[in-house]
């Protein structure tokens, strides 16, 4: 597909799937360590706010790489991944392949952005709750609420662990969301935990994402035992997630 300067879009597509991922991996680690500098700090504090406003920007730019990279493969999987396809007969079968694991890509980023987006509307939402009731913000917790029984069903038919994790998590994710957004009455503090769960969210997506794909080659020699890496940073999460509730949460409302 040429255009009316020369400019080739089939040729450039590559490339720009190529920058998109070496950036996403850049960003990314940055991520996983910036993560745990707001949870250490003192909540509030100079260190606590500044750190979590550039995790929140470094979490957007992962959403974006990821979702860039996953539409352009799910757009020509043989333009980007043809030249890991051995047997040609087999294009059909590898090009699905390509979709799956691109897909769950693409719906990691929707759960990143919408799980930042989240935890920054509960902090701005101390003093009116009303905001959290915007068409965009529930719109997009009900796609990704969809998306994840979409996901969650796919991983059960196909017997696919790392789908029924993701839909697990984004299915759990969306529907704690939407039950805060709908809520009439919010507690005092609950805005606080509702910011901390958020983010604490991200982070336990941002770890699971690394440690399943970035981390296969790791664990691929200890079998099925890699699935308790998998699930390693969800179950550290909510523990987190369950000591600030008590933490910040009037008892009467815990």
């Amino acid at each position: 597909m040429e255009n009316q300067h020369g400019f080739n879009t089939m040729n450039s597509l590559p490339v720009i799937h190529q920058f998109s991922f070496y950036a996403h991996i850049l960003i990314g680690t940055a991520a996983l360590i910036l993560f745990w500098i707001p949870i250490v700090s003192r909540k509030g504090g100079v260190d606590h706010r500044k750190f979590g406003k550039i995790y929140s920007m470094v979490m957007y730019a992962v959403a974006a790489t990821g979702a860039l990279m996953a539409i352009i493969v799910l757009y020509d999987p043989i333009l980007i991944h043809g030249h890991r396809l051995s047997d040609v007969s087999r294009a059909d079968v590898f090009t699905s392949r390509m979709r799956v694991f691109y897909s769950l890509l693409l719906f990691l980023s929707l759960l990143v952005y919408v799980g930042i987006r989240h935890g920054q509307l509960a902090l701005k939402a101390k003093t009116n709750h009303s905001i959290m009731r915007s068409p965009t913000h529930l719109f997009l917790n009900f796609l990704l609420c969809l998306s994840s029984i979409a996901l969650l069903g796919s991983g059960i038919n196909n017997s696919h662990t790392l789908s029924i994790i993701f839909g697990v998590l984004g299915l759990a994710g969306s529907i704690g969301n939407l039950r805060f957004c709908l809520q009439n009455y919010v507690g005092k503090q609950r805005w606080l935990v509702e910011h901390l769960s958020s983010y604490i969210g991200t982070g336990i997506g941002a770890y699971t994402a690394f440690l399943t794909f970035g981390g296969r080659s790791l664990f691929s020699d200890i079998g099925s035992w890699q699935l308790v890496f998998w699930v390693l940073p969800g179950v550290i999460g909510g523990i987190a997630i369950h000591f600030y509730s008590k933490k910040y949460m009037p008892k009467s409302l815990a």
